[in-house]
């Protein structure tokens, strides 16, 4: 199963947070209650988002977390490139000489072209286009319990 780690949908998860709520800044304590989930992974989360310039953090009185660009100017795979890094489907696909048969190998090409197409297509959408228009249905979420 090809799965993303923990970090990438913490991220992906605050980020989606973050463009339900546009005109306000947002602490860590919300997120962290509204899909209650771990503090000290989401603050580690957190600052590799900032790092990466896809949020802007302050401290103290007024501060908090707002994206720091327009959520339409967000990808999905820009995100998950920050927090995975190159997608690379077996190592064979990334790293030269792990495999006797690499030079010619078919299923090599295959998965290498199978990892671009799903970057690609990470890359085709964005924050707003999950997250809808203003006043998100992530925030109806919070009316659902089964949706926690």
């Amino acid at each position: 199963m090809l799965r993303l780690n923990l970090s990438t949908d913490y991220a992906l998860r605050t980020l989606l947070f973050l463009a339900s709520q546009p005109d306000r800044q947002v602490s860590t304590r919300e997120v962290v209650e509204f899909y209650g989930i771990s503090a000290d992974h989401v603050s580690k989360v957190v600052q590799q988002l900032v790092h990466g310039g896809f949020v802007r953090a302050g401290r103290g009185r007024g501060g908090g977390l707002k994206l720091a660009r327009s959520a339409s100017e967000i990808s999905v795979g820009a995100v998950v490139e920050l927090f995975e890094g190159p997608v690379s489907l077996l190592e064979c696909v990334s790293t030269e000489g792990v495999c006797v048969i690499q030079p010619g190998c078919r299923l090599r090409r295959v998965l290498d072209e199978a990892g671009a197409r799903l970057v690609e297509t990470l890359k085709a959408v964005t924050l707003a286009e999950l997250v809808g228009p203003a006043r998100s249905s992530l925030i109806q979420l919070e009316a659902s319990p089964l949706d926690r």
